[in-house]
């Protein structure tokens, strides 16, 4: 996919497999269409690659060789393999937030993963998956390592920019240093929301949030300010969770707003 003059790559790690319970404000029984035969939402844990002015930049880090109750990563060697990219032509990893399925590839057994990569994070993300996680936590040794190696550059404020066409837009509420990542090329223009929006249903129910937002008032207000900005222009949106990793357009439609792709 292009958007202007940015390659922008879809990368797969694994899958997430979400009880319901997660979700808070649904009725499942409207939406059984979107559960799988063990009643869980099945989403992939996405990452994307963006080529870029010369640049090799990977946006979120996947999972990591994990096997947890809420699913599987593993996938990314592979991924990014197979369109003909090393971990050492990355030069920059932006983590929209450090929950596990979008850091965990940061470091592997002790070392970085992307061995030439400087690693951008959301400096509000610090006290709660790093200074506050448990000992042995992954994110948590992962970040310390990189600290050592001087190979982080936290994020503080907003539209910071990161690579050509690239900028980081606070969106703080799923956690409190999020970012979702703005790419710009000419007149064309994406936004890749990590999990400031979970899945596309929020759209249609604007209610809905997952436990894991830390701040469910201001994920939500957080959401609407997006969808305000960007509902019914050309801008295409996509996030870590969508189905098929597939970027869309925000629509309007008897009084709501849809995911279209």
């Amino acid at each position: 996919m292009r958007i202007g003059d940015i390659e922008l790559v879809p990368l797969d790690d694994g899958v997430a497999t979400i009880p319901t319970s997660w979700y808070a404000n649904i009725d499942w029984e409207r939406h059984a269409d979107l559960l799988a035969d063990d009643g869980r939402l099945h989403i992939p844990i996405g990452c994307y690659l963006m080529r870029t002015g010369g640049r090799t930049v990977l946006l979120d880090a996947g999972m990591g060789p994990v096997v947890n109750d809420i699913g599987r990563g593993g996938d990314l060697p592979a991924e990014l393999a197979r369109v003909g990219v090393a971990p050492a032509d990355i030069d920059t990893v932006v983590c929209s937030h450090l929950h596990l399925d979008h850091a965990g590839w940061l470091v592997d057994e002790g070392e970085p993963f992307f061995p030439n990569a400087t690693v951008r994070y959301g400096a509000g993300d610090w006290q709660a998956w790093v200074a506050g996680a448990p000992e042995h936590d992954r994110i948590r040794q992962g970040m310390e390592r990189l600290t050592e190696l001087g190979r982080l550059d936290p994020m503080e404020g907003d539209m910071l920019p990161l690579a050509p066409g690239l900028t980081g837009r606070f969106t703080p509420g799923h956690t409190d240093g999020h970012y979702a990542l703005v790419l710009s090329s000419g007149e064309a223009r994406a936004l890749l929301l990590g999990d400031a929006v979970e899945c596309p249903l929020q759209l249609e129910e604007p209610d809905l949030y997952i436990l894991s937002d830390m701040d469910p008032g201001l994920a939500r207000r957080t959401r609407e300010a997006v969808w305000q900005e960007i509902e019914g222009t050309d801008v295409l949106v996509g996030a870590a969770h969508f189905p098929g990793l597939q970027l869309g357009r925000v629509m309007p439609g008897q009084g709501k707003r849809y995911f279209v792709t």
